[in-house]
């Protein structure tokens, strides 16, 4: 290669022609990663974190004030709807008091069965809770709906604040305190809120249970 009156040899053209190359490359990968960066930029990033399962995912158990719809098939005069009554029980043509408290909707069905057996041949029988009254949770302290709510499947903190109204004005995310009735003791949670409002831990967002008082400082 000649240029004016300077030859150049042909290694240093190869030479030439490789860091040609090489800066092309360079400037290829620099736009792609710049692309990537822009394109990144609005990305939804996603972040998946267990978190443990509520309780009340076992078998519905029945409870005082609970409303039940109970349908004895071919038998309409045995059929409606019962509401259970504080001692736990409820009262059905014909076989009188029944206990129901404690018991799942299928445990109570085939009892129903056994006991109109005598009366009805083939007795089959349906048993739904229309309205599940004794599985409610309490909210008191500073939110602006405070009382009573019913709990759905799988409620949790967050939920169950949200129900309320939200926090009030002069209220303390960081010392929520879940009171959880035992038979023989009473369980109290401390929870900091605000790792929940700010995603750092999700597991804070604890799973809501049947009875349980949240208090808002």
């Amino acid at each position: 290669m000649k240029i004016g009156t300077i030859e150049f040899g042909p290694d240093f053209t190869r030479a030439g022609a490789a860091l040609t190359g090489v800066i092309l490359l360079a400037v290829t990968i620099s736009m792609s990663m710049a692309a990537c960066s822009l394109f990144d930029s609005n990305s939804v990033r996603q972040t998946v974190v267990p978190r443990p399962a509520a309780k009340n995912a076992d078998p519905y158990q029945i409870g005082s004030d609970d409303e039940l719809e109970i349908v004895v098939w071919n038998q309409p005069q045995l059929s409606g709807k019962v509401i259970v009554a504080s001692d736990g029980t409820i009262a059905m043509p014909l076989i009188g008091r029944v206990p129901a408290t404690g018991l799942t909707p299928d445990l109570l069905k085939a009892d129903l069965e056994k006991r109109y057996a005598r009366y009805v041949h083939g007795a089959n029988v349906t048993v739904r809770v229309s309205d599940p009254a004794s599985h409610v949770f309490y909210v008191i302290g500073e939110v602006n709906k405070p009382g009573a709510y019913k709990l759905h499947s799988g409620e949790v903190l967050s939920q169950a604040l949200a129900e309320a109204g939200g926090f009030g004005e002069f209220a303390d995310p960081s010392k929520i305190r879940i009171l959880r009735h035992k038979e023989t003791e009473t369980v109290v949670l401390t929870v900091n809120y605000n790792v929940v409002r700010s995603g750092g831990d999700v597991t804070a967002d604890v799973p809501v249970e049947p009875g349980d008082t949240v208090s808002v400082p």
